[in-house]
């Protein structure tokens, strides 16, 4: 295997969605990240690295991926984002609207003709959600909105761990309206009233990360409100059931990276005789590993096709198979890494990277034991009645009972 359309060309009648147009507009980006990766900047330079991700962003949309109208679009993001992680974790933003579907979906008309334009020019949107109390309880914000003389509103709060923080155009801030209720208003950058603190990550450090205080930013809630007023709960629940599932595939996409180059080292090896057989228990692991990650994948599609169809699935679905799907792609490169031998616990090595970023993944849109843990909530608080399997067999001998 060579690239991230070798794992997905498998799947294809799993995805019946996708049509012949959109697997070719799938193996032209798989190109584009080729050709376009080549020339990428050490990650360790943090600033260019940043610099060149935002860039790639950009010169994808310049080129007009994106993805298909309708259903399809959602199944399709996902294969996409897979073939973005193939490359490297770090291009989880590299293609789509990302946080800022929401705008699309759910903001002002207004808003939506404004950030439209601008997403589909590559620009990048944040969210302003977590607190100081950690994780994504929205239901304890306390950043609030007070009311001007003229209508308007003004934001005042601080928001931590907020990812893009210096490269996002605009960020969609979630806080208490004046009323007390949870809404979400987006919040363009350039906003004189706003702080940036950033904080360096251990892994996942393609991006800006830190602290975003909003000192009385401004909001017209006639403009840029996104989604109902009182409605912020609603927005954020909505966002991730679709946001979730892309993730997890450009997690497992970094899986199969590395994945594939240890499978590409090892059979080199073999090849020139350096290695003269690979051992059983490495067989074992390719196996195995390539299998997980195809099963995790194919959860993802499917979560994304009921966040399509806004299920009410959806939202628990994303919670529990991003959990499990980061899970999935860590033990994977944890198992892998060893197989490619010392080179690859270099720091500057692909395989060390991949393990540092997925670990910060962890933690990064929905710490996974919490993630579990409302998935397990989710089961208790909406019992499903138990279904009982009918053996043809028994079926036929209850009507004949049932007729005598």
């Amino acid at each position: 295997m060579t690239n991230a359309m070798s794992w997905l060309a498998p799947l294809r009648t799993s995805v019946p969605e996708i049509d012949d147009n959109g697997w070719r507009d799938l193996h032209r980006l798989a190109d584009s990240f080729g050709v376009l990766c080549a020339p990428a900047p050490a990650p360790a330079d943090a600033a260019a690295w940043s610099r060149w991700l935002l860039g790639l962003r950009r010169q994808l949309a310049s080129r007009g991926h994106r993805a298909p109208a309708g259903r399809a679009g959602l199944v399709w993001q996902t294969l996409a984002q897979f073939t973005a992680g193939f490359h490297d974790l770090d291009l989880r933003d590299a293609t789509g609207p990302g946080h800022g579907a929401m705008i699309l979906a759910e903001g002002t008309h207004q808003a939506g003709i404004l950030w439209g334009a601008r997403l589909a020019a590559g620009e990048l949107v944040g969210i302003a959600a977590t607190e100081r109390h950690g994780g994504s309880r929205i239901q304890e914000i306390t950043t609030r909105a007070t009311v001007r003389r003229d209508g308007t509103w003004r934001l005042t709060g601080e928001k931590c761990w907020v990812s893009r923080l210096i490269e996002s155009s605009g960020y969609v801030v979630f806080f208490r309206d004046p009323d007390g209720r949870i809404s979400a208003a987006v919040v363009d950058a350039d906003q004189p009233r706003l702080e940036r603190e950033v904080i360096e990550p251990f892994g996942l450090g393609g991006w800006s990360w830190g602290v975003l205080r909003l000192h009385e930013a401004p909001v017209d809630p006639a403009t840029d409100m996104v989604g109902p007023t009182g409605d912020g709960l609603g927005v954020f629940r909505r966002h991730f059931a679709r946001f979730r599932p892309l993730v997890t595939a450009t997690a497992l996409g970094t899986a199969a990276g590395v994945h594939t180059l240890v499978t590409d080292a090892l059979a080199t090896k073999r090849r020139v005789g350096f290695l003269p057989r690979v051992r059983d228990n490495a067989l074992v692991v390719l196996g195995r590993a390539h299998a997980e990650i195809t099963a995790a994948l194919l959860a993802a599609i499917t979560t994304s096709r009921l966040a399509a169809d806004a299920h009410p699935h959806a939202d628990f679905a994303a919670r529990v198979g991003k959990a499990a799907g980061v899970d999935t792609a860590v033990r994977a490169v944890v198992d892998l890494a060893p197989l490619i031998g010392a080179a690859g616990f270099q720091r500057a090595h692909p395989v060390a990277k991949a393990r540092a970023d997925l670990t910060g993944l962890l933690y990064a849109d929905g710490i996974h034991d919490s993630l579990y843990r409302s998935g397990g909530v989710s089961l208790l608080a909406k019992p499903v009645a138990p279904v009982v399997p009918i053996r043809p067999a028994i079926a036929a001998a209850d009507r004949d009972r049932e007729a005598a």
